[in-house]
């Protein structure tokens, strides 16, 4: 039979026989921690069993029915959690018995001696505590539990091992052996567990991160342990927000407002991530983006302004089928220097800065409901792909007058229809990309 098959199978197995108290709400680190003491509640009383009848064999009839006794504790207990599926009250059941157990076996056997170290298995215990109970009060409590009982022991050695009936090396050999491989079993187990739980960790810790920063910001903190800012002669930068905002706040109930912006904000992170278009953040009923970075590229200005036409289609199919209250939108796009990085320390975020994130928020606020309002700067870089009406020079605040033009359309013969480019657009766009953008 094929390894990895076989081991597909015996995976399949343990899981399944591991798989008796998992409960309909069971998480996977729920189920994974009832596999494990599952597993162990038969492994044990598999081993009890055995050495049962070893033990009568050699005439320990005491230790013997010892063994029976608290077999049939296991068993009872493993019935019992396949209906209440409990497992705190699983956990315990077993930990309590355990340790009532260590102590009656190295008292019938006659001490740390004649029970061969049996006491040692209390570290089993201890490793188990590690593994199923979360509360540090619960695992420092079993840890002076167990230290104590095992001094105590010691020091009633003495009285214990009076009249103590010395076992076969041979069968000392045996009881080690079986020692040693619970043990090592043991923590591979809880090893293996926790390498697991980290690993998890750090795939969810990973996976977060990447959703607040770019990808590529985040593979240049694990590979150098830090990112440094950078600076680029060209980058666009996209403002977008909503058209009376506050009218429909009063309209609206908060869940319907939430609601709704989630719809479509979620909806803008696609269109930005198929242009390779890079989501800054949000604020209120903005939405703020820029092309170029954090991966320095040539496309950026085209890149950005058919996603604001997709983004105006998709405002424009949502009114028709009216699924939601008129959403009218603003947006303003401008192409110019600026400086990329990461502020924070714990609550960081990656955002850009300069002269020209300030003059595209003011282009966005020029604009008119459903229309891209565009700086000269990105009108002259994209002029061989989209149609633009002059709007001529228009103040801004605190600012000198800016010339604005809104951005109409694909160019005729580079469209199949509005805003939906054609083959000869995107033939033209792969020699665009490759050609480093110069502005005047």
């Amino acid at each position: 039979m094929n390894f990895k098959l076989f081991i597909k199978k015996f995976n399949n197995f343990i899981n399944w026989i591991g798989s008796i108290g998992f409960a309909p709400h069971d998480k996977a680190e729920q189920k994974s921690v009832k596999i494990i003491l599952t597993i162990v509640h038969y492994v044990t009383i598999i081993n009890m069993l055995y050495f049962s009848f070893v033990y009568g064999a050699m005439g320990r009839l005491a230790v013997k029915q010892a063994l029976l006794i608290f077999s049939g504790y296991l068993i009872l207990n493993l019935i019992f959690f396949r209906f209440h599926r409990n497992f705190k009250l699983f956990r315990d059941i077993i930990f309590v018995g355990i340790y009532v157990y260590i102590i009656y076996y190295q008292c019938l056997m006659g001490g740390y001696i004649g029970s061969t170290g049996y006491m040692l298995y209390g570290i089993l215990v201890l490793n188990g505590v590690q593994l199923f109970y979360r509360k540090n009060a619960e695992r420092n409590a079993w840890f002076i539990l167990f230290m104590v009982t095992a001094i105590v022991l010691f020091f009633l050695e003495p009285i214990i091992s009076k009249g103590m009936v010395p076992v076969s090396k041979e069968f000392v050999l045996i009881t080690y052996l079986n020692t040693f491989i619970l043990m090592a079993s043991m923590a591979i187990l809880s090893t293996n567990y926790f390498v697991r739980i980290i690993k998890n960790e750090q795939l969810k810790s990973d996976n977060l991160i990447r959703n607040i920063l770019p990808e590529s910001v985040v593979n240049e903190i694990n590979e150098q342990g830090k990112y440094l800012p950078i600076s680029v002669p060209l980058a666009t930068v996209i403002f977008m927000d909503f058209v009376n905002f506050s009218k429909n706040t009063f309209v609206l109930s908060p869940k319907e407002i939430i609601s709704a912006l989630n719809l479509h904000f979620s909806e803008f992170d696609q269109i930005f991530k198929d242009h390779e278009v890079e989501k800054l953040k949000t604020i209120g009923d903005g939405y703020m983006a820029v092309g170029g970075l954090p991966i320095v590229n040539n496309s950026h200005p085209v890149d950005v302004g058919l996603a604001a036409m997709k983004i105006i289609l998709y405002l424009e199919k949502v009114k028709m089928e009216k699924k939601q209250h008129d959403w009218d939108i603003r947006i303003g796009i401008h192409t110019g220097p600026m400086v990329a990085g990461i502020i924070g320390k714990t609550k960081f975020s990656y955002d850009v800065w300069g002269n020209s994130v300030n003059l595209c928020a003011r282009l966005e606020t020029a604009s008119k409901p459903n229309c891209i309002n565009v700086s000269h700067e990105f009108m002259l870089l994209t002029a061989d792909f989209f149609d633009f009406e002059p709007r001529g020079f228009i103040e801004i605040k605190n600012g000198q007058p800016i010339n604005m033009y809104f951005l109409k359309d694909i160019k005729a013969e580079l469209k199949l229809e509005r805003f939906v480019p054609n083959h000869l657009f995107f033939d033209y766009y792969k020699q665009f990309s490759n050609t480093p953008l110069v502005t005047d």
